[in-house]
């Protein structure tokens, strides 16, 4: 059972560790495309758009 538990732990570990690493180069390879390097405030921007009209 304690080798199911530290299987279980490993595994978590790997998948974040795969995870960050992943978002981290999709994150890059959006900004490199686009061409921006502009960190966007989501809820600044729809607080904005909201009160517009």
């Amino acid at each position: 059972m304690t080798g199911l538990l530290i299987g279980v732990a490993v595994w978590m570990v790997v998948a974040i560790l795969v995870a960050v690493v992943l978002g981290r180069v999709a994150r890059r390879g959006d900004s490199e495309e686009l061409g921006s390097t502009i960190e966007w405030d989501v809820d600044t921007l729809d607080h904005e758009v909201h009160h517009e009209n």
